[in-house]
């Protein structure tokens, strides 16, 4: 089944995406409802962002300050913030840093949605309690905007700048969740976390369509 899953049913079910994600549309989740415009990832068509949701339902979120590293949509930083979270959003795609605030405001909600490349544009002396991270994980350099969502640069530069930058923005209770899959290069990303001093372990996992999905939890080396 497995193999079904991976051989047939992905590769026909990526093509049915392609097509899809040329129109706006729509999704609700957890009870949030966001437009999706073209060019921005869709968050009922992929797994990643259901699955985040998932996990976060029975997280006390209730004061704490959230980052989204790339929102998309915004629905992760909407949903962090209908729990009573101080939730921020970035986004390295213009196009989905304007979605997420769209969608925030159509849903009564308050995000702060900023337009930058991982931490690049965030204030230096802002830290977390919580950073959220749904990346990009394919190997490949991303042609344009909206394929940042999906490639992570031939040698996963994503990650390397990911783990250079993050120190400056946790504290020492900080937790920090990142969403893979196992399609990815799972060890490539744990070495590179490892040469910047991180620990990791895998706190939740679901399968969809023989996919499997997992959360891991870093922290810093002490």
């Amino acid at each position: 089944m497995r193999w079904f899953f991976h051989k047939i049913w992905l590769p026909l079910y990526g093509k049915w995406v392609l097509r899809h994600i040329q129109q706006e549309c729509s999704f609700e989740y957890a009870g949030l409802r966001v437009q999706i415009p073209p060019g921005v990832f869709h968050p009922g068509l992929f797994f990643s962002t259901t699955v985040f949701i998932d996990f976060l339902q029975t997280i006390d979120l209730e004061g704490k300050m959230v980052l989204d590293i790339g929102t998309g949509s915004g629905l992760l930083a909407m949903f962090a913030a209908k729990k009573g979270a101080t939730s921020s959003a970035v986004d390295i795609n213009p196009l989905a840093v304007k979605t997420a605030q769209a969608n925030a405001a159509a849903n009564n909600l308050s995000i702060k949605v900023i337009e930058s490349d991982l931490f690049d544009q965030l204030p230096k002396s802002e830290t977390f309690d919580y950073l959220l991270i749904n990346p990009p994980y394919f190997a490949a350099n991303p042609k344009d905007k909206a394929a940042h969502a999906f490639f992570a640069g031939e040698n996963l530069e994503y990650f390397e700048k990911l783990f250079r930058q993050m120190p400056g923005y946790i504290h020492a209770d900080s937790t920090i969740w990142v969403i893979l899959s196992d399609d990815c290069d799972l060890e490539k990303i744990q070495e590179i976390a490892q040469k910047n001093e991180f620990l990791q372990k895998t706190i939740f996992e679901k399968t969809k369509w023989a996919k499997r999905m997992l959360i891991l939890e870093y922290w810093k080396e002490s």
